[in-house]
């Protein structure tokens, strides 16, 4: 007769559990991944787009369609031309909300917060590398190059563009997940909720 003893039932649902956790764990690796990829692909085409402008645009304008045109502009303050009696403070300021987007997503699992976060990220850095490496010796003294004129908006570039639209499709997505939140706190909601528990323990038995 064998004496083997029976395995232990304790060990069936720390394994179930482990599961779930690896994997969230994978998915919040491969976000963070996505994260500085897309931060540094926004920071290339920043530096890239403002290299060619510096180049192209010392002694001319390009006019393109409608009011929009290429004007090299060297801007002294935060994004758009504004607050240039604060620069050193917003460059500060820029490097603590990055610092906060990296430690706010770290354990992000939504690949769209992902992808905007890294576009703001991108945007920040690129103009702090101006900040940092355009200046004449003084703390983060150096202008940041703009180029895209509408002529009536304030001449902006890439790395504005990147913060802006970053910062406008993370409002747009947490309002929308407030409302999906909202609307599974109703009755019809939690019935879903509870279908889906049912068919888990059904699955489970």
């Amino acid at each position: 007769m064998s004496t083997k003893p029976a395995a232990s039932d304790d060990t069936e649902p720390q394994t179930a559990t482990s599961h779930p956790e690896q994997a969230k764990g994978r998915r919040a690796g491969n976000l963070r991944l996505l994260l500085a990829g897309v931060a540094g692909l926004w920071l290339l085409a920043d530096q890239l787009t403002k290299l060619w402008a510096v180049n192209t645009l010392a002694d001319r304008n390009i006019d393109l369609f409608w009011t929009l045109r290429l004007r090299l502009v060297y801007n002294d303050g935060a994004a758009f031309g504004l607050g240039s009696s604060l620069a050193p403070y917003i460059t500060v300021l820029v490097v603590i909300v990055s610092l906060f987007i990296v430690v706010a997503t770290w354990r992000n699992t939504n690949r769209f917060v992902a992808v905007v976060a890294g576009l703001v990220l991108g945007g920040a850095l690129g103009n702090l590398g101006d900040r940092a490496f355009r200046g004449e010796g003084s703390f983060f003294g150096g202008k940041v190059v703009d180029f895209i004129d509408f002529q009536w908006w304030p001449v902006f570039n890439v790395a504005d563009s990147g913060i802006t639209c970053g910062v406008l499709l993370f409002l747009i997505h947490s309002l929308f997940s407030k409302q999906h939140r909202r609307q599974q706190r109703t009755p019809q909601g939690a019935d879903r909720a509870e279908i889906v528990e049912e068919s888990q323990d059904v699955k489970a038995s």
